[in-house]
């Protein structure tokens, strides 16, 4: 369920960001609002399936049996050669 509600914005930062990216875009405050919010929710959903296919990854490379992280294994990560 979704309540439309206008937006105000009471911040002068807030409102010279807004038209700093509307002069870069060339378009309105509306619209540089909508851009920079669509692109940020993209960003976000881009790092979401980033972390699945990393963890993807992982579970693949860890073969079907794979072993538990014993405090061997651990310490041997901070060794040097």
């Amino acid at each position: 369920m979704s309540i439309s509600m206008a937006l105000y914005v009471k911040d002068p930062q807030v409102d010279d960001l807004v038209v700093h990216l509307m002069t870069l875009l060339g378009t309105t405050k509306t619209d540089a609002v909508r851009q920079a919010l669509q692109n940020e929710i993209a960003g976000q959903v881009d790092l979401v399936e980033q972390t699945v296919d990393f963890v993807r990854t992982l579970h693949r490379r860890a073969g079907p049996n794979p072993k538990p992280a014993d405090m061997a294994f651990i310490d041997s990560l901070y060794e040097r050669d």
